[in-house]
């Protein structure tokens, strides 16, 4: 009889550990994309909270285009709740809106430079490295806040990094191997009217990824933000600034339900479309006009340091916005470097991916 019983034991802890083996495989197959992605996830020695991620496809974001996109953050959460988690866990996405700088010139050999500062109550910054199967490549900057809420909560165990695969939908700004640069910022005055056409939805930061994935020029991203109804996320209002390889740079506005287009080489926190300097506030305009004093002062023309040093130059190191990374992109090297926490001798250089 103890023979048979433990005869008995043995059978059912080698059906126990062989259901757990095909459970352990199965969740490998039905999992396996996320897996790949999760395992690319690191953070970046030296340099505090900040985390960079590979994305080798452009994980179900064409299905999210052909499914009509999203027209709130709680339609992108409830479809990527179903690609990330598989309906087992919630995935919430949202955008609380940057209060940024960017500009926009041209090096002595005539090639696009570019830069911009993301200012906002701290940050969790997550590089993504996006190389889609059918689009152009691109480095995107995420704010990992946007995802979790906190910036305690960072990418560092499994869970967190499951949830941080939702940052390829949040990007705040980006540059794509066609030299296209794309950059969000708040619009501190007025509103973003709700519109309801016809046409598909995207949220701000679903555009931003749709400009990375498929646009080349300033030209094709205005034609593609035309095709959508165009939806504030985090409840304010936003304006894209967009430049390319050829210098062309505009403000992509969203005045009274309609998109208007002002060619501008440098942005911050108000339309420029309303023709107010003083609309976003002191802060927004100082930064504005100090911008455009140096653009004008160098004719458009920057050196090596110079854009790094306007970006300095209207960073913010007091009160509740502070800068918490600023951008220099060089389209004749493709090289892309971050600064964080206002820490200009400290780059942190990439090199924008050319498609595979």
């Amino acid at each position: 009889m103890k023979n048979n019983s433990i005869k008995k034991w043995k059978i059912i802890l080698i059906i126990l550990v062989l259901v757990a083996i095909a459970f352990v495989c199965c969740a490998g197959v039905m999992f396996r994309e996320e897996l790949k992605i999760t395992n690319s996830i690191r953070s970046m020695a030296g340099k505090e909270n900040v985390y960079y991620m590979e994305i080798y496809s452009d994980y179900h974001f064409e299905e999210f285009l052909g499914n009509g996109g999203a027209l709130s953050d709680g339609e992108v959460s409830a479809f990527l709740t179903n690609c990330i988690s598989k309906g087992f866990y919630q995935v919430d996405v949202t955008n609380e809106g940057p209060s940024c700088s960017v500009i926009s010139a041209l090096d002595d050999k005539k090639c696009h430079v570019w830069g911009r500062n993301f200012d906002w109550d701290g940050a969790v910054p997550i590089i993504v490295k996006c190389v889609p199967k059918n689009g152009y490549a691109s480095i995107s900057t995420c704010d990992f806040k946007n995802i979790t809420g906190s910036t305690e909560t960072v990418p560092n165990n499994f869970i967190n990094k499951m949830l941080a695969i939702a940052a390829l939908y949040v990007p705040m700004d980006g540059v794509n191997e066609a030299g296209l640069c794309v950059a969000d910022l708040e619009v501190n005055e007025g509103g973003m009217k709700e519109v309801n056409t016809e046409k598909p939805d995207l949220t701000i930061t679903t555009a931003i990824r749709l400009l990375l994935n498929r646009a080349a020029t300033v030209e094709e991203a205005v034609d593609l933000l035309g095709q959508y109804d165009i939806h504030a996320s985090g409840g304010i209002s936003h304006h894209l600034a967009i430049s390319d390889a050829s210098g062309a740079s505009v403000s992509v506005e969203f005045v009274n339900g309609e998109m208007v287009v002002v060619e501008t080489d440098c942005i911050t926190n108000f339309n420029l479309a309303n023709g107010d300097t003083a609309a976003g506030g002191e802060s927004a305009k100082e930064r504005y006009e100090l911008l455009c004093g140096v653009h004008r002062e160098k004719n458009g023309i920057f050196a090596t340091e110079d854009i790094k040093t306007a970006l300095e130059q209207v960073s913010k190191a007091e009160g509740e916005w502070k800068t918490q990374w600023s951008i220099v992109y060089w389209h004749d090297t493709r090289t892309l470097d971050y600064y964080f926490n206002r820490k200009y001798e400290e780059p942190l250089s990439f090199l924008v991916p050319a498609q595979l």
